[in-house]
């Protein structure tokens, strides 16, 4: 217990003050070096996430929608939902041009998830495969479970049904 390997850590900065946040931050990051630790880190906030994480996975009701090296998810999101997420991040630079993504919808209960992939009911590039078939993370570095992701036009291989 007094030398972990692995922590989790659920929303840890969330209720605290932005400079709170950057010391509590730093601190995180100085021990995972200094003690070679591993962080499971979960948090709704992409602009710590992008701080601290060295690989993101994003989840939309409770399944994993695309996962790969940090800068590349938010660099170049496969997934329309990351992309719409990233779309409703804030930026620093206000003169950065980006635009934002609305999902049309009502977000589906994760007590009665749809079949197929869970977002396409509101998903802009949803078709009738999307809506039969659950698509598997699929991609070389960075992953996507989308049959039409952004990027290579490679659609993804299907989950077994059943």
């Amino acid at each position: 217990m007094l030398e972990p390997e692995v922590l989790v850590l659920d929303e840890p900065v969330s209720a605290l003050d932005v400079s709170i946040q950057s010391s509590v931050l730093n601190l995180l990051i100085d021990l995972q070096e200094r003690m070679q630790l591993a962080y499971l880190f979960i948090s709704h906030d992409l602009s710590v996430v992008r701080h601290v994480a060295d690989d993101v996975t994003v989840m939309y009701l409770g399944r994993a929608v695309e996962t790969g090296p940090k800068d590349m998810i938010f660099d170049n999101p496969q997934h329309p939902y990351t992309k719409a997420l990233l779309s409703a991040t804030p930026r620093a630079d206000p003169e950065a041009s980006k635009e934002r993504i609305k999902l049309q919808g009502e977000l589906p209960s994760p007590l009665a998830v749809p079949p197929g992939c869970a977002f396409a009911p509101r998903c802009w590039k949803a078709q009738d495969k999307c809506r039969a078939a659950r698509p598997l993370l699929d991609g070389a570095t960075q992953k996507s479970a989308c049959f039409f992701p952004e990027g290579d036009g490679k659609p993804s291989a299907e989950a077994p049904a059943g």
